[in-house]
């Protein structure tokens, strides 16, 4: 018995995961990809963009793996850099209320009967309704039909309820009917304070939307939410994406190809240029997060040879998808693809601003698993503008794994032999008790 309960800790212990390593100190030789930064002059505050090989070699969400280091290897303090410090454009919006009906009857001619029985135990209102019925402002609607770019934010000129915290919805549509969400901000205001409310959308495309604002208290608003002027910040074109090149692994199939993403950022776009004797293949891009999901479909369009295509070729929007698997499909009626096509992957733009508080030269780091979010309030670095620090990093192309599934099969084997370790256990601790059982039993007598 000892020596089956001793077989049993070994199989649990051989699939219990071992402890991870204590981690060791934070250096720039901890990270995959490091490069150089060359500290502008003019202020202590640096802004960086960061190129679109950093972000792909980023191995945490949020890019929480991104660090400055001085020469001496210390952390610099660092902030996200907000969209509204993206170049781009401000841009007037006219504003159209959204009416509908208030929350009381327009009635006339009320009279109050109460029973004079001593009880006061029925009352009765008599009256008409009128003529006019109460309407309401519930939002506004914003004509951005001619905008089609990124949006970084939008600024509104509100009158609001003093100490009643509102909460801003910003909603887009290009038919009126269905709304997508682009973003949302509660404003609190004291007093007669008048401050422009400042609405971030992340850089949410737009093309040729209407926008609609929307608002609600936590509680019955006291005063009505107004809104008198509205101008939405832009994006330029220029850096509405960065792109990394990519190459696939090799065909196995002529019409699917598929590849895993290593990225914890999600890339937006998707460009497959063909190689080979391909020219022109009609495609569809699909994802999914592992073997036992069904694909689903997220963009298609056309893979056009780069040198025969124009200018106005665009990229397959997939929507900042953060699937692991993904698969390029050739239409079954062509004759797909003769050779690894290769890509372009799109990545929403990213910055950041250090203080360029030690000694140079300072090195730009990032590709490390499970590093906590180093980002401070921007409000603490920005005590002055800051001066745009260039990284030098060069060219980098990306080489994709084929979705390999073979850990999978390990891990069901482990499972397997896990299981099989567990119920042979159980049967010989039957078998043994069954066989001490029957020993021990008292023998009758003839």
């Amino acid at each position: 018995m000892r020596r089956l309960l001793h077989h049993a800790a070994v199989v649990l212990a051989l699939a219990t995961p071992v402890a991870a390593a204590p981690e060791q100190s934070d250096t720039p030789d901890r990270y995959a990809v490091r490069a150089p930064v060359t500290v502008a002059a003019g202020s202590a505050v640096q802004r960086l963009t960061l190129p679109a090989a950093v972000i792909a070699a980023s191995r945490t969400g949020g890019l929480n793996d991104v660090r400055v280091f001085d020469a001496d290897h210390r952390a610099m303090p660092i902030a996200r850099a907000t969209p509204a410090d993206a170049p781009g454009r401000r841009v007037s919006l006219r504003v159209m209320p959204i009416l509908g009906s208030g929350d009381t009857l327009d009635v006339t001619g009320v009279s109050l009967r109460i029973d004079d029985s001593g009880r006061a135990s029925v009352a009765q209102v008599e009256g008409k309704p009128g003529d006019r019925v109460a309407t309401a402002t519930l939002g506004v609607l914003l004509d951005a039909r001619r905008i089609v770019t990124r949006a970084a934010g939008l600024s509104l000129d509100a009158t609001l309820p003093a100490g009643q915290p509102v909460t801003f919805v910003v909603d887009a549509s290009d038919d009126l009917k269905t709304w997508r969400t682009l973003g949302d901000k509660t404003v609190y205001r004291a007093g007669d304070a008048r401050d422009a409310v400042a609405i971030p959308l992340g850089g949410a495309r737009l093309n040729g939307d209407y926008l609609r604002v929307s608002w609600r208290g936590s509680s019955r608003l006291l005063s009505p939410v107004g809104v008198e002027g509205a101008a939405l910040l832009t994006q330029a074109d220029a850096a509405a994406s960065v792109t990394v090149a990519a190459t696939l692994p090799p065909l196995t199939d002529a019409h699917a190809i598929e590849f895993v993403a290593p990225f914890a950022s999600p890339f937006a776009t998707v460009r497959v240029l063909p190689t080979g004797n391909d020219m022109i293949v009609p495609i569809r891009i699909l994802g999914r997060d592992n073997r036992e999901q069904p694909w689903t479909a997220l963009g298609e369009g056309t893979a056009t040879r780069a040198d025969l295509a124009t200018s106005e070729r665009g990229a397959i929007m997939v929507g900042d998808s953060r699937h692991r698997l993904w698969r390029i499909e050739a239409d079954e009626g062509s004759p797909g693809f003769t050779a690894p096509p290769t890509l372009e992957l799109g990545f929403a733009p990213a910055a950041v601003v250090f203080l360029a508080a030690g000694r140079p030269p300072y090195t730009l780091a990032v590709g490390r698993a499970g590093t906590a979010d180093p980002y401070l309030p921007l409000a603490s670095l920005r005590t002055t503008t800051p001066a745009t620090a260039p990284v030098t990093l060069p060219a980098t192309t990306l080489h994709l794994a084929a979705a390999d599934d073979s850990g999978r099969w390990r891990r069901q084997a482990l499972l397997w032999a896990v299981l099989l370790a567990a119920t042979a256990l159980l049967a010989a601790m039957a078998w043994m008790l069954w066989r001490r059982t029957g020993r021990d039993a008292p023998v009758s007598g003839s």
